[in-house]
């Protein structure tokens, strides 16, 4: 509430009839504004518009609950603070509705402390944009919650909620997009091979997709820095496993992943996060995540360096496991199946950083 500013440059308004091409999940998506500043509807209403989606205006959360109901909107965007009912109430409302619950909503919110982005969580949000806040990436964002809408519409209604929590989480970062698809699939593949129980092969899927998802509480100055993490940011982001297994503890067809998203920070010698655990006390399933993610980490490019080549990716994960870090049985079996289905020829190694924080 209140008036908002929106970083909103003329130029891209210039070309109003460059829309998105048809068959796109948002092209003319509709959009429910719960807004009950009228500078910020003035505002963000025809960037909306202009943008291609149709536009329909509630003034506070009583209001938007009849709309919803009236008019199916494909994605929310509501404000926290309103009067009559406000925008955290409305999303719950929204996701306890098992004819609406599965419409994507993003708070607009100038709370940034953890505990409200939980509470909002909680209530079912699926993504959160800071006010003052930036109209290219509340864009973006809206296309990215559109399209896992509707890659998601078959899923189990809460898992989904997370997933595309989760999704929404790894888009902030351009080096990081498709990281947990490419892990859990790994994971998966890494599990079969090793003749694991389908039980834990659907918890390294799960895990796979959700292990970051803790990654809400951390700014997206921090998850973003190009160069080294400060000590306060690192414990910062360290909180990530701990938080992320808080979020998905509740939900039953879930549970199974817990170890993997709390205990993927774990190493064998006991120097990991967040409970410090050695050996065999790191769950199976968190062990071979681990292995994965600091594969897919090491041969993608980030901020911070360039993707490794396999071999290369392999060497620096074995001088690791020989410090006590990683599982080496584990590893050797992941080897082993890479180098079956994905040989690549030696190269030159050079000096790298460890695993992903």
């Amino acid at each position: 509430m209140g008036g908002s500013q929106i970083d909103f440059p003329v130029e891209k308004l210039i070309n109003l009839q460059s829309m998105e091409a048809s068959g796109q999940p948002y092209a003319g998506a509709k959009i429910l504004l719960v807004e009950d500043d009228p500078q910020a509807v003035g505002i963000l209403e025809p960037i909306l518009i202009a943008k291609g989606f149709s536009v329909a205006v509630a003034r506070d959360g009583v209001e938007g609950l009849e709309k919803v109901k009236l008019l199916s909107p494909d994605i929310l965007l509501l404000d926290v603070n309103m009067p009559r009912m406000n925008g955290i109430e409305l999303c719950r409302r929204i996701k306890s509705d098992d004819n609406v619950r599965m419409t994507p909503v993003v708070m607009l919110t100038a709370l940034t402390d953890l505990e409200n982005k939980l509470e909002a969580l909680e209530a079912g949000a699926d993504d959160f944009v800071n006010k003052p806040y930036n109209t290219v990436e509340l864009v973006t964002r809206i296309k990215s919650l559109l399209k896992v809408k509707y890659l998601n519409e078959q899923l189990d209604t809460a898992e989904a909620i997370l997933f595309s929590m989760a999704r929404a989480i790894e888009a902030k970062d351009s080096y990081t997009q498709g990281h947990v698809e490419r892990v859990s699939r790994l994971a998966v593949r890494l599990g079969d091979y090793l003749g694991l129980a389908d039980e834990e092969k659907d918890a390294l899927r799960k895990g796979g997709i959700l292990h970051d998802i803790g990654k809400i509480g951390v700014p997206d100055k921090i998850l973003n820095k190009a160069g080294p993490l400060t000590t306060e940011e690192r414990r910062i982001i360290r909180m990530h496993p701990d938080q992320g297994s808080v979020i998905c503890e509740k939900l039953k067809s879930i549970r199974g992943a817990i170890p993997v998203i709390r205990h993927h920070h774990e190493r064998l010698d006991g120097t990991g996060y967040p409970d410090h655990l050695s050996g065999q006390e790191i769950p199976l399933v968190a062990r071979i995540m681990t292995i994965v993610d600091i594969y897919d980490a090491l041969t993608t490019t980030r901020s911070y360096r360039k993707r490794l080549p396999q071999n290369v990716a392999l060497e620096i994960m074995w001088e690791e496991a020989k410090k006590g870090w990683w599982d080496q049985e584990v590893l050797a079996e992941f080897e082993t199946m890479l180098k079956q289905k994905d040989p690549e020829p030696p190269q030159e190694s050079p000096i790298a950083s460890t695993a992903p924080v």
